[in-house]
């Protein structure tokens, strides 16, 4: 809160280099392209481009408003900012340099309430038209090009700069919530409605309880499930011969303990789920479950979850193996307290 940008690297002890605001700076991002520049955003309602090795800003422009999130398009060319008082504006941002192009609105026709402050933006992967929109009205929203698609509701959020992030398959839409919660919604874009139907609207998620989170993301690059069906399908996996080929699967370390399943952590839908160092609580018994003690490496797990459970079968003539794509998600958190935990979810069926 020095109304400054510092630059770290992971290797020193000490910043490298600081950028200097005249107000205190709600959002940043590098450019995805070319990492010698960022992007700012301040309350001072400028946004700027910055040049790492010449340490100064680039170009800068004017919102009049209150800059509360911004981000570049994945292609580096152009930028989405928003705003305290709920406006989004499109940026091209080539050759380093901004120029706007359109602006996106959320106005809520119906009701004709001014939506509050933006909080956050994320493209969905593989897509430079899609965006995830958060914003401090308890909503999130995909937007395709201008136009509004989707919407996610559930969380609270009110007051925090509170960001929702795509897991890497873009499956998955994870956010924390003002009430120490942490919330999992599908996002399955092949059942939107054409754009004439209308926006879809998304009120079922998973959600845990985890104290005064203010941040919860992904883990990073872990993309669909494991396969499952070959786990499953009465041959043994050799993964104690290929443990570099699990590791390389960018999975986080997770810690050995003992007792893998207990007989009271298996809910009313058969599944069993396992945090990293705290509890998973569920409302709608999907994926997430409470009362879980245990959590092993990868690559144990399966051979496990076979020694210690024979029961566990799985049919995939019902799309089974669907539901199983939030199998082995790693969610990281962040709390008022500086805590940071790290969850994931080991969801496996049991027919009962």
């Amino acid at each position: 809160m020095d109304k400054t940008v510092r630059l770290w690297h992971l290797s020193s002890n000490s910043c490298l280099k600081i950028f200097s605001h005249s107000d205190y700076v709600t959002c940043i991002q590098f450019n995805p392209v070319d990492d010698r520049y960022f992007i700012s955003g301040s309350l001072d309602a400028k946004v700027r481009i910055w040049s790492i090795p010449d340490r100064q800003v680039v170009d800068w422009t004017d919102l009049h408003e209150m800059v509360t999130a911004a981000c570049y398009t994945p292609d580096g060319q152009g930028a989405l900012v928003g705003s305290y008082k709920g406006s989004c504006h499109l940026y091209n941002t080539s050759e380093n340099k901004l120029q706007q192009k359109s602006q996106i609105n959320l106005q809520n026709k119906k009701k004709k309430s001014h939506h509050k402050k933006i909080t956050g933006f994320q493209f969905a992967p593989g897509s430079s038209s899609e965006v995830l929109i958060t914003s401090a009205d308890s909503r999130i929203r995909v937007v395709d090009g201008v136009d509004l698609v989707h919407k996610f509701k559930g969380f609270r959020n009110a007051t925090s700069p509170i960001s929702a992030s795509l897991t890497a398959n873009g499956k998955y839409v994870v956010a924390a919530s003002e009430d120490s919660h942490v919330y999992i919604w599908k996002n399955e874009a092949d059942c939107r409605p054409n754009r004439s139907k209308g926006v879809t609207v998304t009120r079922s998620y998973e959600h845990f309880h985890c104290k005064d989170v203010s941040v919860a993301i992904p883990w990073p690059g872990m993309g669909d499930a494991w396969d499952m069906h070959d786990t499953f399908s009465g041959e043994q996996p050799e993964l104690d011969n290929n443990a570099d080929d699990v590791a390389s699967a960018n999975h986080p370390p997770t810690p050995v303990e003992e007792n893998f399943v207990t007989e009271g952590s298996r809910s009313a839908s058969g599944y069993h789920n396992s945090p990293r160092h705290a509890t998973i609580a569920s409302a709608t018994n999907s994926y997430f479950f409470d009362r879980i003690s245990a959590t092993w490496p990868e690559e144990k797990l399966l051979l496990a979850a076979r020694n210690q459970s024979p029961r566990v079968s799985m049919d995939f003539s019902n799309g089974a193996s669907q539901k199983m794509s939030a199998w082995g998600m790693v969610i990281v958190t962040a709390g008022l307290r500086g805590e940071i935990r790290t969850f994931q979810n080991f969801g496996l069926p049991l027919r009962i």
